[in-house]
């Protein structure tokens, strides 16, 4: 059983409906949980493609609207071996043929994500799952850590709120209780995927960093102008993303790293977030595409993502590189 939670006020995109068709084609049956009133023909078309369809308001956001679902279930005294909690904050899939679901299933974890954070650097660090895409398996559904967790989760309307005690909370209250937690990808898959790759192949995902302040860029500048006249670059590099990745403050693996993510990792998945980075990181995808150094996406994916760049321009006070420019790119 797959949670689809979604929050579309203005209509359902295309997209949402491949994202159930995908969850179809995997064998998962779909409940659909809207935190916006649906119109008519909406309601219609989500409940054709899914098991059943809940209206509720936004209270809570998306661990708002999990814990309506875990509610339903619960209710409805279904036995599951396996239940993902999932939301419309990325486009997901970007391609039909994506293998993350079954990768996830692979890991045999209690808690599966895409993306597994490291917070090694905070005072109060504390490692998470990326909540857009999470896996239950049976163990972790009858789990009494994970029970307890649904039954006192209390919603909030502050966003900082539902991470910490949503997002982060999910994740610490299942490896308190010893229950495994892993993701598709992290800072020591990232940097397991870099290293093995060779000086030219290195320095063109170096290229392609979607990097969103000043002092990340000259760095990069400097690795280029030593690698250019043969000094050593690569592992100061290295151990860079293996340092910045160890928090969440500035640099991510679905932002800054998207494209080399997507290319050697096999992320399949791209946020919609309005923050910057994710706007940059949406540019650097879609340069990657018209490079030919990332594969072609699902059409309806790919007008959605190009929509969304369109219009967005940095702030002014940003310094400009060249990757922020605006420009067309083509199916």
């Amino acid at each position: 059983m797959a949670v689809f939670v979604l929050f579309q006020p203005k209509g359902i995109a295309g997209s949402t409906f491949l994202t159930l068709d995908h969850l179809t084609q995997e064998g998962w049956s779909t409940l659909v949980i809207s935190n916006a009133p649906l119109s008519e023909a909406d309601r219609t078309r989500l409940a054709a493609a899914s098991g059943h369809v809940i209206e509720r308001p936004n209270t809570g956001y998306d661990f708002g609207a999990y814990r309506e679902g875990w509610r339903w279930l619960h209710r409805r005294g279904l036995a599951l071996d396996r239940l993902i909690l999932m939301n419309d904050s990325t486009w997901f899939p970007l391609r039909m043929n994506d293998t993350s679901l079954k990768r996830m299933e692979a890991l045999n974890a209690d808690l599966a994500g895409q993306i597994y954070k490291t917070e090694k650097t905070e005072a109060k660090g504390r490692d998470h799952l990326e909540s857009h895409l999470l896996m239950l398996s049976g163990r972790a559904l009858s789990h009494p850590a994970i029970q307890r967790f649904w039954a006192a989760y209390v919603m909030t309307k502050y966003k900082p709120r539902t991470i910490l005690f949503g997002e982060k909370g999910l994740s610490q209250a299942a490896m308190t209780a010893n229950l495994s937690v892993a993701g598709l990808l992290g800072r020591e898959q990232m940097v397991d995927l870099l290293s093995n790759l060779s000086d030219a192949d290195l320095l063109e995902a170096l290229d392609h960093l979607a990097l969103h302040n000043e002092p990340a860029r000259l760095q990069r500048t400097a690795w280029k102008g030593a690698a250019s006249v043969g000094q050593p670059w690569r592992e100061s590099f290295l151990a860079w993303t293996s340092q910045e990745l160890s928090n969440s403050r500035q640099h991510l693996v679905s932002a800054t790293y998207v494209a080399s993510a997507s290319r050697y990792g096999d992320m399949g998945f791209l946020k919609k977030s309005n923050e910057r980075r994710f706007h940059l990181a949406r540019l650097a995808f879609l340069r990657g595409i018209e490079e030919g150094y990332l594969s072609s996406i699902n059409t309806t994916v790919m007008l959605e993502v190009q929509a969304s760049t369109s219009s967005w321009k940095p702030q002014e006070h940003w310094r400009l590189d060249p990757d922020e420019q605006m420009r067309p790119v083509g199916l």
